[in-house]
């Protein structure tokens, strides 16, 4: 059933509450909560700070539209494959992550650098082109099921921290309002360039592709839409108990940048984007800033070597391990 469809055959958990938070400003975006923050410290994450506080609470990290917690052998593909066909349950997928082989992870360096700070993350895996309904009744039973795992005496629903790039924020934010989660409660969702108001990428997409490539091998792709994302954010409703947290980022690219074409679709309908989502979709609850000169995979630190080497040597403008760290001092220090 499609999401939309099913949407309005239910009601969901909690009233509509929708935030906003100002217009774009061309050079950096702040709000007030913020403004006694340096810019290099909200902006620039071009280096790594001194000192990071860590959540009390386990990260889950969740990812985006063809994402994946990491590529991995043989098996796994024919998981997905039966995912697809829909042989293999949610659970299933859940503890397939338990006995992957892992090769390149979606999340490149940026989990290995938070454990090794003493955070405790969690990476989740859904179906990477399957609807919004799907992917978050998926991420329900996986979060469920490493929780049992992880935190066996548990006695008390254990409280998590969801971090979510592009459209995992939207798998998130259905999540919270329309499951019940029985052995964890999430307290916060920080959602990185996700596309909460749409992507006109998507709806340009639509008219490109067939029909029946999009319904047979990417039925994501027609949630991504502005009119659906609209429709989405009516019945989707905010959790008065979550607190909620956004980036967004910009960059405009060179005519041979693997971005061009979405980011000449998206421009013109919806202002400065990082190639597949503008900086208005972006933002929701506490809008933490926007990142310039960064596109929707530096986010997740996939770098050219080019972008890499001025890392290593201290001259790179963006340093994508930097502002996750700079999350999860954000969600230490709100208690979290």
């Amino acid at each position: 059933m499609g999401i939309n469809k099913q949407l309005s055959s239910r009601p969901l958990r909690y009233p509509f509450a929708f935030y906003r938070n100002g217009s774009h400003q061309p050079k950096l975006e702040r709000t007030k909560e913020n403004l006694s923050q340096t810019t290099s410290q909200l902006y620039k994450f071009n280096s790594f700070r001194d000192e990071y506080q860590i959540p009390k609470y386990p990260i889950v990290l969740c990812h985006g539209f063809s994402g994946f917690d990491s590529l991995v052998s043989l098996p796994a593909v024919e998981l997905f494959h039966k995912a697809k066909s829909k042989e293999a349950s949610a659970r299933e997928m859940a503890q397939e992550a338990d006995t992957k082989i892992e090769f390149f992870e979606y999340w490149h360096g940026i989990r290995k650098e938070l454990r090794a700070r003493g955070c405790q993350v969690l990476v989740a895996k859904v179906p990477p082109f399957a609807t919004i309904e799907t992917r978050s009744k998926i991420l329900n039973e996986f979060i469920k099921h490493k929780i049992t795992t992880r935190f066996p005496s548990a006695t008390q629903p254990v409280k998590v921290n969801l971090i979510a790039h592009s459209m995992g924020g939207l798998d998130c934010r259905y999540l919270i309002s329309a499951y019940e989660q029985e052995n964890f409660e999430i307290v916060s969702l920080t959602t990185v360039s996700t596309p909460h108001r749409g992507s006109y990428a998507a709806d340009r997409m639509l008219q490109l592709i067939p029909t029946g490539l999009v319904d047979s091998f990417l039925p994501s792709l027609k949630e991504l839409t502005l009119e659906s994302c609209a429709r989405l954010n009516i019945h989707i409703t905010d959790d008065p108990n979550v607190k909620y947290f956004s980036y967004g980022a910009t960059f405009t690219p060179g005519i041979f940048n693997v971005f061009y074409p979405t980011w000449k679709m998206v421009y013109p309908k919806e202002g400065p984007n990082d190639g597949l989502v503008s900086i208005k979709s972006a933002k929701w609850g506490e809008f933490l800033g926007s990142l310039e000169n960064v596109d929707h995979l530096d986010l997740i630190n996939w770098m050219n070597i080019s972008k890499r080497l001025k890392i290593v040597i201290g001259a790179g403008t963006f340093n994508p391990v930097a502002l996750y760290l700079d999350i999860v001092d954000n969600l230490a220090k709100k208690g979290l």
